[in-house]
């Protein structure tokens, strides 16, 4: 007589050992689950500090120009005609690299070149350096030469090439410059 007869027989529900082994198998495997899933979350959130730090570091090497102007350093010789001559210097400690030298291209903005001294061959500027001169010939018989626009294109220490837009008004009001913010070259 069997004294100990379970209503479960073994050969076909298995043994206590084996139901052990099942349950620690679904603990393990629900653990695994919970720990891949905190370790995408951690890897989200790292993605997200480096796109932060990325955007902090890009900003701090950013030079920042600024621009100022004058109609008084040079004298044409004809009556109509001023020379706009735009200054331009680096307010930050950030260097500006490969600034171009030729910044318009369209006929109400006529630039000429009026060599100084030899630093006008420079392409950089650094905070305390002289400044760069572009200088714009302004005729007052032609109705749209008070207002020059012109683009001035230099990168950073990185490589990443800026490009930022000015737009002058010079006429008998006086003078009005206008940077827009520097947009980024691809």
């Amino acid at each position: 007589m069997d004294l100990f007869k379970f209503p479960f027989p073994s050969d076909v529900w298995g043994t206590v050992s084996d139901w052990v082994m099942v349950s620690v198998t679904s603990l393990t495997a629900l653990y695994l689950f919970k720990t891949l899933k905190s370790q995408q979350d951690v890897q989200r959130t790292q993605n997200e500090l480096f796109k932060i730090e990325s955007l902090r570091f890009k900003e701090s090497i950013k030079p920042i120009l600024k621009y100022s102007g004058s109609t008084d350093i040079m004298k044409p010789g004809e009556e109509n005609k001023k020379i706009l001559t735009i200054e331009v210097i680096n307010e930050t400690n950030s260097i500006a690299l490969e600034i171009s030298k030729i910044v318009s291209k369209n006929e109400q903005s006529r630039q000429i070149f009026i060599p100084i001294s030899f630093s006008d061959t420079r392409n950089h500027l650094i905070k305390g350096d002289k400044p760069l001169w572009y200088h714009f010939l302004i005729d007052s018989n032609s109705s749209l030469s008070g207002f020059i626009s012109f683009a001035l294109e230099y990168q950073d220490i990185a490589g990443t090439r800026y490009k930022q837009g000015i737009f002058c008004i010079c006429d008998g009001h006086g003078l009005e410059i206008h940077p827009y913010l520097p947009e980024i070259i691809m």
